[in-house]
């Protein structure tokens, strides 16, 4: 998870207590109209939550021809929509290892989290992390992430990895 870690907070998503409500996906579609977090069945049918990592040294950043992906105050990587506007290549959508950029047909090309940045702005957390009925979504501050971690998490996220990242 090294990748991840570095200054700000992001979400941590614990998938062993994760019970597949989509809550988080439906709550993120209600206030933003397409969500950005996404809901997928792994090849053993659990439903899963994917999102943006808001990763460090963020792979999505460095291929963005158009400099529409930049770093908030807080550390999150947001999408600027009227830079992201035009692009074809959708370089981003192949760089994230997470999967955690959506193509879409409602006035940009792609979506993804920004952490809830206009909740942010006024003191509230994201969405998901606060309507997360079983605890399993977490606003955390990026230092603490390793705490936050157990062997069950640690197997869970392995498993979701798997699926987001398949062996060759």
């Amino acid at each position: 998870m090294s990748e991840c870690h570095g200054r700000g907070k992001t979400l941590h998503i614990d998938y062993s207590k994760c019970i597949g409500c989509e809550t988080c996906e439906a709550v993120c579609g209600f206030l933003y109209d397409t969500p950005r977090i996404a809901m997928a069945r792994t090849g053993d049918g659990q439903m899963i939550p994917i999102y943006c990592q808001h990763c460090e040294h963020a792979h999505c950043m460095k291929v963005c021809n158009r400099g529409a992906l930049m770093r908030d105050r807080d550390g999150a990587v947001v999408l600027q929509p009227m830079l992201c506007r035009g692009c074809e290549t959708r370089n981003c959508v192949i760089a994230c290892p997470y999967a955690a950029f959506f193509a879409t047909d409602r006035g940009v090309a792609v979506r993804k989290c920004d952490l809830c940045a206009g909740r942010r702005a006024v003191g509230l957390g994201p969405a998901c992390a606060e309507m997360c009925p079983c605890g399993a979504i977490r606003f955390a501050d990026r230092d603490e992430l390793d705490e936050l971690e157990t062997e069950a998490s640690r197997q869970a996220r392995d498993r979701v990895l798997a699926h987001i990242r398949p062996k060759k």
